[in-house]
């Protein structure tokens, strides 16, 4: 009797059968939502821009570096993670009947997603001028989009094919930050850069009426539910009530509202929410133009502000990384999300494995239980960018660098303040204890490297990085990316923007050799940069990253280049910004500007892997910068921080570039009922656009076909 029709069978009904308890009996804990392939999590949910309701209420879509995450509302749980290699999005919008998800990126894309699959229906490309706002027409079958140049551009959402363009050049600069329609679909509005706003004939494209009175950028318009009042938010601290049928004024709110981001209208018409740099969110009386309450909780920014369909709570998107959820009979807080969070520099693996450390460009410190990946500790002392964490020996004490160029020391099992270190004029851009302990480096963009003694945070020494640097100079090509001690602590190296690499003798604070790399940008007229360097765990073997996207191999004794990893531009394309060794010293890893971390074999000087998922926080391309790469101390894992947020790697079953088979669909080694299960998860999606692992064949369909490749190779 043939049995392979029935193993597959059976492994066919257990698929389907996980698959829908997978999907529907458990809810995912975000940090396992969506991972690009080799990830074993996501710490944290990257920064975001703006925060709606869908139409029913019952979800939120939060866009940022990462995608769009859609919460459930009742419990505050992530459902979905709508992503993708496309970047950061600026603006989305829900369609009115809550299907379709619109949402535009920092260039000329625009995504039409389907909100029950998160899959990608339509793409709208070409010359959009950079769109910052989208926004679906009352009857859902046109979308405008409002960017740089002016442009306003109105799309048929099924054809993705522009129904019009509205040139929307009022005033000196054009930019268009705001775009809405009214309740009837008859008008739209324009918020622009120089401070008027624009209302057109959606119909005829005629200008009907343009509203001055702001003196600096509109970066929010809304039309309250009746359609007779707009609402405008100006950076220059006002927020204005038009009457849209003449086209005057009816308010102006003042007050301290700081710089203007958002404002959202109840759905009975009465009552204006707003954000700003204020920190806080009002709520005004549209008919009286008081203010009737003032939310408070937020230590940031809050850059968008929504109403539930409802009227009865709103939520607020915040600078400070968290979502809040308030209610607005009250002005009581009724939820908050976090774990949102701004360019992570650096990433560092407690001795013991347990904790990761992270630093962001907000300021904030997190400390990572590794085990649950949910955070233990957030730091908050630092008034700016944290560029480096580094954790003693023994696991107790942590150290970090900011970019004023104070550098702090935290107990690691309270979260409290030890010491604060004063010294640098400027970014302190790397931390770094000795073997001992008793030693912390830091290396300053001010030139120096200070010394400083970790129990009493006392100043041991100083070291002049540049012969003819002056302190005061923050710009001079002497400044410091990096520092690392040596395994036995008596050599200190640097590294940083006069294109060398310095060996410093611990005791006696003397310059004992410098290594220069090779060549020079002589385009720019600029050194390469010497981003990362690293000790091999013998203390033989030197790596550096630099600006040039190679990775060179220092013979410690000698200060002779031993070896490179990857030609320029073959293995990285972008700036390899960090390296590391593994603790056995087989392997090195490596994270570049082009979103890539390669994983490269010592002994062999050839790539073992690359992985990649870190995505766009700005630009014009997905390709990101990944900052900081750190071993785990048993080799198992590695962390890497970039402008979005920080991954896990499982380094142990990674399938090399050139064996990958293509029906190991996780990419885990192995072909197993895993692979199968993505596969009949997916059965039916259309993935022409973006592609999938899952569709095997490469066909641009999931179906039948590929659950049956993979069937037949389970166990290769």
């Amino acid at each position: 009797m043939n049995m392979k029709p029935l193993f597959f069978m059976s492994i066919l009904f257990l698929a389907i059968t996980l698959t829908f308890f997978l999907q529907n009996g458990l809810a995912q804990n975000y940090t396992q939502i969506r991972l690009p392939d080799g990830a074993k999590a996501r710490l944290g949910k990257g920064t975001f821009s703006d925060v709606v309701y869908s139409p029913n209420g019952e979800h939120l879509a939060v866009a940022g570096s990462l995608g769009v995450w859609i919460y459930d509302v009742q419990n505050g749980s992530e459902i979905d993670l709508i992503t993708g290699r496309w970047g950061r999005i600026r603006s989305v919008s829900f369609s009115p009947d809550g299907r379709m998800l619109a949402a535009c990126k920092n260039w000329n894309t625009i995504y039409l997603w389907d909100v029950d699959t998160g899959e990608v229906k339509n793409t709208i490309t070409g010359d959009l001028g950079s769109p910052f706002s989208v926004a679906f027409s009352p009857d859902g079958q046109t979308l405008a989009s409002g960017g740089w140049y002016g442009s306003i551009y109105l799309w048929d959402v099924n054809t993705d094919l522009p129904k019009k363009k509205i040139v929307g050049r009022l005033g000196n600069v054009s930019t268009v930050f705001s775009v809405a329609f009214s309740p009837d679909g008859q008008t739209l509005a324009a918020g622009i850069r120089s401070g008027t706003i624009g209302l057109w004939d959606v119909d005829t494209s005629a200008l009907k009426h343009t509203l001055t009175g702001h003196t600096d950028v509109v970066h929010s318009v809304s039309f309250s539910p009746d359609g007779q009042t707009l609402a405008s938010k100006s950076w220059d601290e006002t927020i204005r009530l038009w009457d849209v049928e003449t086209g005057t004024p009816k308010h102006v709110f003042t007050g301290p509202l700081g710089l203007a981001h958002s404002v959202s209208f109840s759905p009975d018409s009465q009552t204006l929410a707003s954000g700003g740099w204020g920190e806080s969110v009002h709520l005004w009386d549209v008919d009286t133009g008081t203010l009737k309450n003032t939310l408070i909780g937020h230590s940031s920014i809050v850059h968008s502000v929504s109403f539930s369909p409802d009227g009865q709570t709103l939520v607020s998107g915040s600078w400070d990384n968290s979502i809040r959820l308030w209610d607005v009979n009250t002005g009581t807080l009724k939820r908050t999300i976090t774990e949102y969070s701004h360019s992570v520099h650096d990433v560092s693996f407690s001795p013991d494995g347990q904790t990761l450390a992270s630093g962001d460009s907000n300021g904030i410190i997190r400390l990572w239980d590794v085990d649950t990946f949910l955070p233990k500790h957030t730091l908050i002392r630092h008034s700016d960018h944290v560029f480096s964490v580094a954790f003693s020996p023994d696991g107790q004490t942590l150290a970090s660098g900011d970019s004023k160029g104070i550098v702090r020391l935290w107990d690691v099992d309270t979260g409290t303040p030890k010491h604060t270190l004063i010294g640098h004029l400027y970014v302190a851009h790397s931390v770094s204890f000795s073997p001992d302990g008793q030693t912390l480096a830091s290396g300053s963009w001010d030139n120096t490297i200070r010394l400083w003694d970790v129990e009493t945070g006392a100043s041991k020494r100083t070291l002049i990085n540049y012969e003819t640097s002056k302190p005061t100079l923050p710009n001079h090509e002497g400044r410091v990316h990096d520092v690392s001690f040596s395994p036995d602590g008596q050599t200190l190296a640097s590294g940083g923007w006069d294109n060398t690499i310095r060996l410093w003798d611990v005791n006696t604070g003397t310059l004992k050799n410098t290594l220069t790399l090779e060549v020079k940008n002589t385009i720019i007229g600029l050194s390469y940069v010497v981003y990362s360097i690293s000790f091999s765990p013998d203390g033989q073997t030197l790596a550096s990253g630099s600006w040039d996207t190679i990775i060179r191999l220092w013979d410690v004794n000698t200060g002779t280049l031993k070896d490179t990893l990857g030609r320029a531009g073959t293995a990285h394309s972008g700036d390899v910004y960090n390296v590391a060794f593994s603790p056995d010293g087989q392997m090195l890893a490596s994270g570049s500007g082009d979103d890539s971390i390669g994983l490269w074999d010592i002994n062999t000087d050839t790539l073992k892997h690359i992985f990649t998922g870190h995505h766009d926080f700005g630009g014009s391309s997905p390709p990101t910068n990944v900052y900081s790469v750190s071993f785990s101390p048993d080799g198992q894992m590695l962390a890497s921080g970039g402008k979005d947020t920080i991954y896990i790697w499982d380094t142990s079953t990674f399938v090399p570039v050139t064996e990958a088979l293509t029906v190991d669909v996780n990419g885990d080694g192995v072909v197993n009922v895993q692979d199968l299960v993505r596969v009949a998860a997916r059965i039916g999606q259309d993935v022409h656009v973006d592609g999938d692992p899952a569709d095997v064949n490469g066909d641009g369909v999931i179906n039948i076909q590929d659950l049956v490749q993979v069937a037949n190779a389970i166990g290769d």
